[in-house]
C-alpha cells in the first residue's frame, strides 16, 4: 500500500516533468524563430538558404516553427493541467487521455523515419514517449487494481 502511494507520487512527478520539458522546449523553439537564431535544417541552414536567395523559404520555415511550437506549448499546458488535476485525483479517464495523447502524436512523429526518411527530431519524440509511458505505468496500479488486489 505504501509502495503504491510512493509509485503514484513518482508517476505524478515524472508526468509533470514531461509537461515542463515540452513547455521549455516549445518556448525555446519560439525564441529561435523570433530572434532569427541559427537553425539547422538537416544538412542546410538558414544562412545557406538566404545565400541562395530563398528568403521567403526561410520566413515560411520560421513561421512553421512558431506554429508547431505554439501547438506543442498548448498541448503541454493541457497535459500538465490534467496531470496535476484529474490524474492526481485518480480519475481513471485522465489516465487514458494522457496515454492516448502521448502515443498518437509521438508515434506519428517517429514515423517520419519511414515516410520522410529522416531521423531529425525522432529522438525527442521517442524520449517523450518513453518517459511518459514510464510515468503512466508507475501510476497504473492506482487506477486499475482493486483495493482487494493490493492486500
Amino acid at each position: 500500500m505504501k509502495g503504491e502511494r510512493i509509485l503514484f507520487g513518482v508517476s505524478i512527478v515524472v508526468l509533470a516533468l514531461v509537461a515542463a520539458f515540452i513547455i521549455l522546449v516549445s518556448a525555446q523553439s519560439v525564441v529561435v524563430a523570433f530572434t532569427n537564431q541559427a537553425d539547422h535544417l538537416g544538412s542546410i541552414g538558414f544562412e545557406q538558404l538566404r545565400n541562395l536567395g530563398a528568403e521567403d523559404a526561410v520566413k515560411a520555415i520560421r513561421g512553421r516553427r512558431v506554429t508547431a511550437a505554439t501547438w506543442a506549448l498548448g498541448y503541454a499546458v493541457l497535459f500538465g493541467w490534467v496531470v496535476l488535476g484529474p490524474y492526481r485525483r485518480k480519475e481513471r479517464w485522465a489516465w487514458w487521455v494522457l496515454l492516448v495523447s502521448l502515443i498518437i502524436p509521438q508515434v506519428i512523429s517517429v514515423a517520419r523515419l519511414l515516410f520522410i526518411g529522416t531521423t531529425v527530431g525522432t529522438l525527442p519524440s521517442a524520449l517523450l514517449l518513453a518517459f511518459g509511458l514510464l510515468g503512466l505505468l508507475a501510476g497504473a496500479p492506482r487506477f486499475f487494481l482493486r483495493k482487494t488486489d493490493l492486500l
